[in-house]
């Protein structure tokens, strides 16, 4: 017998064609699960948009009653003035208060060149007081 060079050995049916056709079905399936992850995706991203619209309208309300409401019950003829005056007595208590801090830092200096001189003061007293002690001791030697 001859052998036969035509012959297809590949067995039946072909595992490679059915590979082949198993990897398109699942390529296939997971395009489908991306797309509708996408559209979940997107549709969750419209409803928190739609939200944050909504609560953004909420708020501009409450502001424009909260400013209408400022309008209606404060006076600005009389409350522009009295924050005005509240400016005025900050500014002047700022001032103020830089003065006090150079007089104290003043003072500071005056006091410690006093605790200086206190202390020369109280030397000097010392050493009266010892030479006052020594004369007496000699004046009692030589009476006795």
């Amino acid at each position: 017998m001859e052998p036969d060079d035509n012959r297809d050995i590949r067995p039946r049916p072909d595992p490679t064609v059915l590979t082949t056709a198993q990897l398109d079905r699942e390529i296939a399936h997971l395009k489908e699960l991306m797309i509708k992850d996408q559209l979940s995706q997107q549709k969750a991203l419209e409803v928190a948009l739609t939200q944050m619209d909504r609560r953004l309208g909420e708020l501009n309300e409450l502001r424009k009653s909260v400013e209408k409401d400022r309008i209606e019950f404060v006076r600005t003829d009389v409350y522009i003035p009295a924050h005005e005056e509240l400016r005025r007595q900050r500014i002047a208590d700022g001032e103020r208060m830089v003065g006090m801090q150079a007089d104290i830092k003043a003072n500071s200096n005056d006091l410690a060149r006093l605790g200086s001189s206190m202390i020369w003061l109280s030397r000097l007293v010392i050493g009266a007081l010892v030479l006052a002690v020594i004369g007496y001791i000699f004046q009692r030697l030589r009476i006795g």
